[in-house]
């Protein structure tokens, strides 16, 4: 394949990947602020930041952690740029994680997807309850925090074949190469 020919299909594949992320954290916000449910909604965008983030470079996953966290504090109602820092931070984390020591795989997915709720949900309920005196026994964490925490590592494991699939497909062209055998080498 010709280089030029390559490059353009690469950067036509990446425009496209990216704006299906962004269509997909979009999605998930018009969800989490028109859905009244009666079971705890995850933290979608939560989700989807860390499953991207196993994929993506270290700059490009922070970049998409910051955008969602900023999405997930307007979806929420809380103080802007507090999940934005965190998820900003967090998938930096998973990034550079997976870039240098973990392997792909849906279960250090899982693992650091309930790692990072953990986090949000822990710094949501010491801000908002803990601090102010209102659940000084934890039953609010434990009834309104932990199932969160439960169906956002739920979503999570339901959205990273969706973005693998995405990554996959869009992703960068993989060239293969055959070497033909030749009995014109001499071997000593």
């Amino acid at each position: 394949m010709n280089i030029d020919k390559k490059r353009k299909r690469e950067k036509t594949k990446t425009v496209i990947r990216w704006v299906l992320y962004f269509l997909l954290l979009s999605v998930e916000y018009v969800v989490m602020t028109t859905v009244q449910a009666n079971i705890p909604l995850p933290l979608l965008m939560l989700s989807t930041a860390v499953c991207i983030s196993v994929f993506e470079d270290p700059f490009d996953s922070a970049l998409t952690g910051c955008v969602a966290g900023l999405m997930l504090d307007s979806a929420e109602g809380t103080l802007m740029g507090i999940n934005g820092i965190m998820l900003m931070f967090g998938c930096l984390i998973s990034s550079l994680l997976f870039y240098f020591v973990m392997r792909k795989h849906i279960v250090n997915v899982l693992l650091l997807s309930a790692a990072a709720a953990f986090i949000q949900t822990g710094f949501w309920y010491i801000f908002s309850y803990l601090i102010w005196g209102y659940d000084s026994n934890g039953r609010i964490y434990l009834h309104e925090f932990v199932p969160i925490m439960i169906t956002t590592v739920i979503a999570s494991g339901l959205l990273y074949p969706l973005i693998r699939f995405m990554h996959n497909n869009l992703g960068e062209i993989r060239e293969t190469y055959v070497e033909e055998k030749s009995d014109d080498i001499v071997r000593e």
